[in-house]
């Protein structure tokens, strides 16, 4: 690849030791290697691409655009030096398992990459340390903004493929619920307003929804209206506004007939 392939960077000429490029192609063959290994890892789609560390564990599934695809040198090179960054931290901590800003950055980093569980109270207090890289806090920030979003449609992506498609009560009962959570996420003051994250268009849905079984007219207004906004030109999604729009005149007629 750095032979005359595309990635001549000057940090990739001289840190190319440390990774390796390795391409597995499932196929039915007895002789072929690590037909397991995309199910090993939890992916259910090609392709997939991952960085595992040396002992074979998936260290980046997600890169800061969303899920990893190194289309460009550019966002390759982002991925890589986010890895490179985490290896670093845990070397730091191997070297010296006191050092609390060490022990931190790792803990950050590893959060982010969705390979380790902290709570958040805990890592709001380790982006506090003095020493933290101001890169990396400012990251964790802005992680920090969406990560409660994320977890309520992880939760509810988890919980639906536990029922059967047959049960739709059971399904609808799911999506309610995960609208009632987005609904207080928003009330908490913590909104998406960049169309261009991956999870815009879900999360004014579910507050939407929310706030349409909870019969706030105000807030599904709101959400309508960014929802429009970002997918109003676009065709396939016309039905889709034209019902959420039904739906609130209907609920601005009860509430106008209620006095409210």
């Amino acid at each position: 690849m750095l032979e005359g392939g595309p990635l001549q960077s000057d940090w990739w000429k001289k840190n190319a030791d440390s990774f390796v490029p390795y391409v597995n192609i499932s196929a039915q063959l007895a002789d072929k290697p690590d037909q397991g290994l995309l199910r090993e890892i939890g992916a259910r789609s090609y392709p997939t691409c991952v960085i595992m560390d040396t002992e074979g564990k998936v260290i980046l599934r997600n890169d800061t655009a969303g899920a990893f695809r190194p289309t460009t040198e550019a966002r390759l090179m982002t991925a890589v030096g986010v890895v490179q960054e985490l290896l670093d931290a845990r070397a730091a901590v191997k070297a010296d398992g006191e050092d609390a800003v060490a022990r931190a950055s790792r803990a950050i980093l590893e959060a982010i990459l969705g390979l380790r569980s902290t709570e958040l109270k805990e890592l709001d207090k380790m982006a506090d340390l003095a020493g933290i890289d101001s890169d990396l806090k400012a990251r964790f920030r802005r992680w920090r903004a969406i990560e409660p979003i994320s977890k309520v449609l992880k939760d509810y992506v988890a919980k639906v493929k536990s029922i059967d498609r047959s049960d739709t009560a059971a399904r609808t009962r799911e999506f309610h619920q995960a609208s009632k959570n987005m609904l207080e996420i928003y009330r908490r003051g913590q909104r998406l307003d960049d169309p261009r994250a991956g999870i815009f268009s879900d999360y004014w849905r579910l507050v939407f929804e929310g706030a349409i079984l909870e019969q706030d007219v105000e807030v599904a207004t709101k959400a309508l209206s960014v929802y429009r906004r970002a997918f109003g030109s676009r065709a396939d999604l016309k039905n889709r506004i034209d019902r959420m729009a039904k739906r609130l005149g209907e609920l601005r007629t009860d509430a106008e007939g209620e006095g409210r």
